[in-house]
């Protein structure tokens, strides 16, 4: 649990340098559930990841945009500022998006550079 603890700890370090640094790009709504570490819709996957952490994910390129062997990290990371019609499907796992239920798994699916989706997995 102190790991889980200290990696909680250094994302909410990280995250609050992110606002210092970039004040002006994720509104303070967003920082707010970032430093609460819970994501929520409207999110774009960069503002997920300052807020759930480690993560797994697939991306599913637009095509009228990406070269048929883009990043995958390119493409979900510019999402932020160039959303496109490219489909992104994170999974995290933590203890504060549900704190109620403890350790949970989850997916977010993005649109358009946003959240639209959050789901809980089965353990």
């Amino acid at each position: 649990m102190s790991d889980q603890l200290s990696e909680a700890e250094k994302r909410m370090e990280f995250a609050l340098k992110v606002f210092k640094d970039f004040p002006d790009k994720i509104p303070l709504q967003i920082q707010e559930k970032i430093l609460a570490q819970q994501v929520v819709l409207g999110m774009a996957p960069y503002e997920a990841h300052l807020a759930a952490g480690e993560f797994v994910f697939m991306v599913q390129a637009d095509q009228s945009k990406w070269p048929k062997n883009a990043d995958p990290y390119k493409v979900m990371w510019a999402q932020s500022l160039n959303p496109d019609n490219s489909k992104i499907w994170m999974t995290f796992e933590t203890n504060t998006q549900w704190p109620e239920k403890g350790l949970t798994r989850f997916r977010v699916f993005f649109q358009q550079g946003k959240a639209v989706e959050i789901d809980e997995l089965a353990s």
